[in-house]
């Protein structure tokens, strides 16, 4: 079986770039994270922009701009591998030609002051907005791991600037946000709305899932929903987490939504939890680990979907082909 297009919908490898840029390294995708990509056969990737807590509030556009500076640079430095993605012609154009394609998304909206910075950053590449991680912002509440605070939905601000980024034909992700900011991203839009990394919460009762109800209207609207490999996603105990409990996430997703509207958004963290800030840390109910072992491991974890049955044409929509149906939905609006 030959896979065209594999693309993971989550992956948080700009921050790191951005640290190793910063202490003087250069072609840093090229040599800690390009060899993985080419030998899972990776075609994509949506790079977050994430600032971490310590940054914040004063930093948050700093860090986000250097962030989208540093890749920028490193495709510059490795034009024979890299090429920034902005649409679905792109994702194509760099699978023909055998190039590893970066699409931009925010993972909070904190950067994100004003519709004109929105604006600039859309400049700049960045076609995804994430409204919040698990925290509180001027745009809307995240989820909040550990349930201590009371969740409300989306600020004026976060209204403005979602209906704003759906004129721009930006991805709109809900993974992170409340379910109250979830419910306000749909009585605002009509735009197919994505959750990049995000569960079943039938399967894991984590409020960073997805219910059946939001999923089903996410697909009902021509969304997406991408399999968080992330242990602390799949299982609320150490113990219960495995790749077993991740294909049943998958099946449920599916059930719900239809293989059409179903892809990967691992969100790969075992290389980078060791740089987060203790708050952060603390917002998670265990420290989290991958259950598939990062973008090499995705044709062994592909061959394990077909021994549990899913056929052929199911894999490649999974892999990538519905990400790019995606993107088309979105041009089309």
């Amino acid at each position: 079986m030959t896979i065209q297009y594999t693309i993971d919908g989550h992956f948080d490898m700009l921050g790191d770039v951005c640290q190793r840029r910063r202490n003087g390294e250069r072609e840093v995708i090229r040599r800690c994270f390009y060899p993985a990509f080419a030998a899972g056969h990776v075609t994509g990737v949506v790079a977050s922009i994430f600032v971490d807590s310590c940054r914040l509030p004063y930093g948050a556009l700093e860090d986000a701009m250097e962030q989208v500076g540093a890749l920028h640079c490193e495709i510059a430095e490795s034009p024979d591998i890299l090429m920034l993605c902005t649409c679905a012609a792109d994702f194509e154009e760099a699978a023909r030609s055998k190039k590893l394609g970066v699409l931009m998304s925010f993972e909070g909206a904190e950067p994100v002051s004003s519709l004109t910075l929105l604006h600039s950053f859309y400049a700049a590449g960045v076609r995804g907005l994430g409204l919040a991680w698990s925290r509180r912002n001027q745009a809307a509440d995240g989820c909040d791991f550990m349930g201590g605070l009371k969740k409300g939905g989306l600020t004026q601000f976060g209204l403005d600037l979602v209906r704003e980024a759906e004129k721009l034909s930006m991805l709109i992700d809900i993974s992170h946000l409340s379910d109250e900011g979830v419910e306000d991203v749909l009585n605002h839009t009509s735009c197919p709305i994505v959750a990049t990394h995000s569960n079943a919460r039938a399967i894991a009762s984590n409020n960073r899932n997805l219910t059946d109800a939001q999923m089903a209207e996410l697909a009902k609207r021509g969304g997406l929903a991408g399999l968080n490999g992330c242990s602390i996603i799949a299982s609320e105990t150490k113990e219960g987490a495995s790749q077993e409990k991740l294909i049943e996430h998958l099946d449920h997703m599916i059930d719900v939504m239809g293989e059409d509207h179903v892809g990967f958004g691992f969100d790969f963290c075992d290389q980078f939890l060791t740089g987060s800030s203790a708050q952060d840390l603390a917002r998670m109910p265990y420290v989290s680990f991958d259950l598939v072992g990062g973008h090499g491991a995705l044709p062994e974890f592909i061959g394990r979907l077909a021994d549990h049955g899913y056929g052929e044409t199911r894999l490649k929509k999974i892999a990538g082909e519905n990400w790019l149906e995606l993107f088309r939905r979105l041009e089309a609006k």
